[in-house]
């Protein structure tokens, strides 16, 4: 069976109203920022690679570590992993793909495509990608490192990505069969437990609509154990177990 832990890299500070949609609070609110890592496979699992540090100070992230520095933490060196699963193109989900040198990179190919396709120029798109590191697409392609995948697809036995779109094109997420029940790692379908919970999207939307279905997807994929990973809530150390700070099993 799998294990699988949350990692934190980073936090940045936001309000309600700027995050959920058609949200009056202002209520503050912290992000945490994590990759996660799957252990008990031929070779370690992760699902997003985070950011560099040059990413983490260029928008405004407190107490940064390198994720990649995070994984040698929980006993994997960078270099041996050898899947990175990435959630969505997002810069803090793709940009520290550098940090991991052996790794191939599973990306829906819906997202590809819209990042690379008319719509991502406009700035309520392109502000949240980092177009250098959309770029190194085509030379880790070319190099044999990317996979590009669609809809639903295993990636090894108990383990399988999803394709739900709705905060981005291409978004998938993960699915971990552990001994706990299945683990469902959300990524930014689910930001925050609000987010699935209570059905209330984010902002950050390509589909209203697919946004929606996701919810119902992540809960049918957790069935009773309802062991779900939102992408960025630090309720997740709580419902989870903390072993260190910044590590947290999830099963």
């Amino acid at each position: 069976m799998y294990q699988v832990y949350a990692l934190k890299y980073g936090e940045r500070d936001t309000t309600a109203c700027q995050f959920f949609y058609r949200e009056p609070s202002h209520e503050p609110l912290t992000l945490h920022f994590y990759v996660w890592l799957i252990l008990g496979g031929p070779h370690p699992v992760l699902v997003d690679a985070g950011c560099p540090e040059e990413d983490a100070t260029a928008r405004g992230l407190r107490n940064y570590v390198s994720p990649a520095a995070m994984v040698e933490r929980a006993g994997v060196r960078p270099a041996d992993v050898g899947t990175v699963l990435v959630s969505h193109l997002h810069w803090d989900h793709w940009t520290g793909h550098r940090l991991f040198p052996a790794a191939e990179f599973w990306i829906q190919q819906d997202e590809v495509a819209f990042w690379t396709g008319p719509v991502a120029r406009f700035d309520v798109y392109r502000q949240l990608a980092n177009a250098a590191a959309l770029g190194e697409l085509v030379r880790l392609s070319y190099g044999g490192r990317v996979r590009l995948v669609a809809g639903e697809r295993p990636v090894l036995p108990g383990l399988r990505v999803h394709w739900v779109g709705g905060h981005t094109a291409g978004l998938q997420i993960v699915s971990v069969e552990t001994a706990k029940g299945t683990v469902v790692l959300t990524s930014d379908a689910s930001h925050f437990y609000r987010n699935v919970e209570r059905r209330q999207p984010t902002q950050i939307i390509t589909s209203l609509p697919q946004m929606l279905a996701a919810f119902e997807t992540i809960q049918a994929l957790a069935g009773a154990s309802g062991l779900i990973v939102p992408g960025h809530d630090p309720e997740v150390a709580s419902r989870f177990v903390a072993v260190e700070p910044g590590i947290i099993r999830l099963a």
